[in-house]
């Protein structure tokens, strides 16, 4: 006698068209990932560019505001020593004039003050010019890097409009 074995209802067959989805599925996951990391280089290309220049203007800004710190400093101490007395636009200019080496020693013009005028970083200058100066003009023409009043003793920077608000 002989037995014939049936196949059970329960084993899986594999037919040709669940091949057919699987191989569809991995070529939409690759779609999908290749899609995925286009998204991230142009968040990439966007963004940061623009934080690394973000991050230098910042840096150049503190650099403005200490260097104005510094400068009106030494002309209060200029003033309180010198019975209420500014120091006048020569002596201010003349401190752009001065070599890099007065840095480390005595200036000739204003004392112990100040050796010389630092450099404005969003002009890469250090000279001196009257108030009355304008920002827009001037900076284009390379005129002045810091404006200066001798008779109120104010003293700014003059790269832009929002520059001459610190």
């Amino acid at each position: 006698m002989c037995v014939v074995m049936k196949k059970s209802p329960t084993t899986p067959r594999r037919t040709q068209p669940v091949t057919r989805n699987l191989t569809f599925l991995r070529g939409s996951v690759v779609v999908e990932f290749v899609a995925v990391l286009f998204m991230l280089g142009v968040v990439a290309v966007v963004a940061i560019p623009d934080s690394e220049g973000k991050k230098a203007s910042d840096a150049d800004l503190s650099c403005v505001v200490q260097s104005l710190s510094d400068v009106r400093s030494a002309i209060n101490r200029y003033w309180t020593d010198h019975d209420a007395e500014f120091p006048t636009l020569e002596q201010m200019s003349a401190l752009s004039a001065a070599p890099e080496s007065a840095a480390w020693g005595r200036s000739p013009v204003m004392g112990d003050y100040l050796e010389r005028m630092p450099d404005n970083p969003f002009t890469g200058g250090n000279r001196v010019g009257p108030m009355d100066a304008k920002p827009g003009d001037l900076v284009e023409s390379n005129a002045y890097d810091w404006v200066y009043d001798p008779v109120t003793g104010v003293f700014k920077a003059n790269d832009t409009i929002e520059h001459r608000q610190l």
